[in-house]
């Protein structure tokens, strides 16, 4: 048995082979992507090496594909078409009760068209992933992070346009990536295409004080803990998730020596003094 042993790989080993989060690796079982084995004699079901491994060397492959041509992923407010894929991907991640229709989506683009964007492949214009993210109007936003209401409670017109001249919180709902092999890499470039949209609010003369959010899974939780968020609040009585734990980040804070922060700061500074220059010049043209 033992000697048989060598030819599989358990379900640790071969989420670690394949660098997949754990409810990826079983979403993609469940669907049958990745076949499992069940051996007499053994509660746990194993998977075979070779076919791992094989699984593995497709997912180098796709990845390698998706690296050479990089203006296929485009980052975009997303049409009709994109919110129909998007449901569908939310479905396989969170309680359905929790989700939101495209038609509500699309009413929520009447008060804040930039509220949501998707990262979409343009050759199949499959949606690989989204970020939903707003300021919200004040009363909404602390009751968001104070666990008193959860998404759905937020009334649509609570939803704001990002303002040039005035320094806004935000509120991020939710971060997305497809279930699939390259899911690291989507979320990835999510988390890359968020970070230029906010440098770009900044060159519209949008600026950011604190991002808000709130984590309902454990991977949620892991992402947000490792890009320097804050834990504000965990006690939530409510349904459909397990938990809800607030956390913020203050973009504003100068004293901050986190990575994030930093490179914000970096590029205001540099905006404020590209705007010095333009105003010395233009009295010295005048």
């Amino acid at each position: 048995m033992r000697e048989k042993m060598k030819t599989y790989y358990t379900a640790e080993e071969a989420m670690k082979k394949l660098d997949l989060p754990r409810s990826t690796f079983h979403y993609l079982v469940r669907k049958g992507e990745i076949r499992k084995i069940v051996l007499p004699l053994r509660k746990q079901a194993v998977y075979s090496k070779q076919e791992i491994d094989q699984i593995a060397e497709e997912k180098a492959k796709m990845l390698t594909q998706l690296e050479i041509i990089p203006a296929r992923i485009a980052f975009v407010v997303p049409n009709r078409a994109d919110l129909e894929q998007l449901i569908e991907i939310e479905k396989a991640c969170y309680h359905e009760e929790t989700l939101f229709s495209p038609e509500i989506i699309e009413q929520r683009m009447h008060h804040n068209p930039e509220n949501i964007h998707v990262l979409k492949d343009t050759q199949t214009n499959a949606v690989l992933g989204s970020i939903t993210m707003s300021p919200m109007r004040e009363k909404t936003l602390e009751q968001l992070i104070n666990l008193e209401i959860d998404d759905t409670k937020v009334p649509i017109e609570d939803y704001l346009p990002f303002a040039p001249g005035t320094t806004q919180d935000i509120y991020v709902m939710s971060i997305i990536a497809r279930p699939a092999l390259t899911e690291k890499y989507y979320a990835g470039k999510v988390l890359v295409a968020t970070l230029n949209f906010l440098t770009e609010l900044l060159d519209r003369d949008v600026k950011i004080g604190k991002i808000y959010t709130v984590a309902v899974t454990k991977e949620g939780e892991e992402l947000v803990q490792n890009l320097g968020f804050t834990l504000l609040k965990t006690e939530w009585t409510g349904e459909n998730e397990e938990f809800r734990r607030s956390y913020v980040i203050d973009l504003a804070n100068t004293d901050s020596n986190h990575k994030l922060v930093k490179m914000f700061q970096k590029h205001l500074k540099n905006l404020e003094r590209r705007k010095k220059r333009y105003q010395k010049q233009t009295k010295l043209d005048s």
